[in-house]
Order: C-alpha cells, then sequence, then structure tokens
C-alpha cells in the first residue's frame, strides 16, 4: 500500500500563507484605529515551500477561524461602539435641545416674572402716588378744615365780640339816654317848676294889681267889720272893659257887698296881665281888706 504523500502542494502552501497573512492584516488593523499597513511583498516572497500536515492546517484554520470571530466581535464592539457614540451624540443633542428649550423656557419666565416685576413695580409705584396724593388731599382737606373751623371761630368770636360790644354799648347808650332823659325830665321839671313859680308869681302879682286897683276904688261902708270878706266872679274883654260882676259869696253886711261889687266896676278896665296867657275873660277872686 502507497503511503499517503505529506507533503501539500506550492499552492496550498502559499494560499494558507496568504489567507493567515490576511487574517493577521485584519486583526492589526483593527487594533491600529483603522491604520492600514501594507503587507510587504517580501512574505509571500520570503514564504517557502514545505509540508504542512493536516493537524498544522487545522491549528491554522481554528486560528482564522478564532481571529475571524475576533474580527467579527471587534466589529460587532465597533458597531455597538458606533451605535453607543451616535446615541450619545443624539443624547447630547437631546440635552441640548432640552437644555435650550430649559434656558427658553427660562428665560421667557425670566421676562415674564420681569414683566410682572415691572407691572407689580408700577402697580406699586402707582398706588404711591395714589396714596401719596389722596394723603395730600387728606392733608388739604384737613388744613381747609382746620382754616375754616379757625375762621368760624374767629367769626364767631368776632360775632360774639362785636354782640357784647353792641350789648355794652345798647347799655350804655340806653343809660344815656335814660340819664339824658332823666336831665331833661328834670330839666323839663325844673324849668316847669320855674315857669310854675313864675307864673304863681306872674299870677299873684296880676291879681294883685286886679286887687289893689280894685282896693283904691274901694270904700269903706261905716259898718264894715274886719272879718267881712267877698268871693267876687268877672267876666271881662281883651282891654280890660268889665262886662258883668257878680259877688257869689260875702261875709259880711250887704253895704259890705254892694261896696265891693261898686269898687269893681269902678276899676275898669282892669289891668291887663303881664302875658296874653295869664288872660282869662272870667276871673274869680276874693276880696279881703286885711289880705
Amino acid at each position: 500500500m502507497k503511503k499517503p504523500d505529506r507533503h501539500l502542494p506550492l499552492s496550498m502552501v502559499i494560499a494558507v500563507v496568504i489567507h493567515v497573512s490576511a487574517l493577521g492584516l485584519l486583526v492589526v488593523g483593527y487594533q491600529a484605529s483603522d491604520r492600514i499597513l501594507p503587507v510587504p511583498d517580501v512574505v509571500i516572497n520570503t514564504v517557502k515551500a514545505k509540508a504542512v500536515d493536516a493537524k498544522e492546517l487545522e491549528e491554522i484554520e481554528r486560528r482564522r477561524l478564532e481571529a475571524q470571530q475576533r474580527a467579527e466581535q471587534e466589529r460587532k464592539r465597533r458597531l455597538a461602539e458606533e451605535k453607543r457614540r451616535k446615541q450619545e451624540e443624539e443624547e447630547k443633542k437631546l440635552r441640548a435641545k432640552r437644555e435650550a428649550e430649559k434656558a427658553r423656557q427660562a428665560a421667557l419666565e425670566a421676562e415674564q416674572a420681569r414683566k410682572r416685576a415691572a407691572l407689580e413695580k408700577k402697580r406699586r409705584a402707582e398706588e404711591a402716588r395714589k396714596a401719596a396724593r389722596l394723603k395730600k388731599e387728606a392733608e388739604a382737606r384737613r388744613l381747609a378744615e382746620k382754616k375754616k373751623a379757625a375762621e368760624d371761630k374767629k367769626r364767631a368770636e368776632e360775632k360774639r365780640r362785636q354782640q357784647e360790644k353792641a350789648a355794652i354799648d345798647k347799655q350804655r347808650l340806653a343809660r344815656l339816654e335814660k340819664e339824658e332823659a332823666e336831665m331833661r325830665a328834670a330839666e323839663l321839671d325844673a324849668q316847669r317848676k320855674q315857669k310854675a313859680r313864675q307864673m304863681r308869681r306872674l299870677i299873684a302879682e296880676y291879681q294883685d294889681a286886679i286887687r289893689n286897683k280894685i282896693e283904691r276904688n274901694w270904700r269903706r261902708p261905716p259898718d264894715y267889720q274886719s272879718n267881712a270878706w267877698c268871693k267876687v266872679f268877672v267876666q271881662q274883654d281883651a282891654g280890660g272893659a268889665i262886662k258883668d260882676v257878680v259877688v257869689e259869696e260875702c261875709i259880711g253886711s250887704e253895704a259890705f257887698r254892694k261896696s265891693v261889687e261898686n269898687a269893681v266896676w269902678k276899676a275898669a278896665p282892669l289891668p291887663q296881665p303881664p302875658t296874653p296867657e295869664l288872660f282869662h275873660q272870667e276871673l274869680r277872686f276874693t276880696f279881703d281888706p286885711r289880705a
């Protein structure tokens, strides 16, 4: 029986070397962060054809498969890493978007807060101005009322003072008028009394003048008694001419009464009074020779 040939053809060896080299390059390429290292041409040129037994081929295949698995794992890792990176970038963008939205919302809220604060400030300022205006108006009213009260009090005081002065003046005037009236009354009374005295004196003088003239014309009768007297009524005119003589009452003899009547007639015209107001057409007087 012919022994199997333990030596492989050169072409197979070259193929195995090329695959191993390619796998090595693939692994190195992933590990070198995408850097591609050129395969030197001398690798192929320096490969020596030798016999590779089945066990070596299995080992090579195993290594190839392991390298392939590692490459696949690396590819998956890189894909996962890329996916993670993209996801992180997406999340970063989302975070940035959220942060931007949050910043925009914060800015909007800040603007709204600023506007609210401005409105509140304006409202408070308006309320302060209104309060100040109301306070000023209240103070003005208070001062006006105080001034009016003072003026009213002053007017009332002035009115009271004027009333008191008027009352005092009225009392003084009434007292003066009373005093003047009393003085005038006293003066009038004094004048009346003086005039009465004067009139009594003039009347007495007038009566004495009439009596004296009658007495000058009286003739004492022989039977005259010292207690004889007569009350005589005489009518005269403005010139003193006697119009009538009546002896109304007489104490004494008939001769005495007749002598008195004759004396009155002989006394005509009777004396004129000192003043016209004393003249009377009718006179009554008592004729008494003793008076």
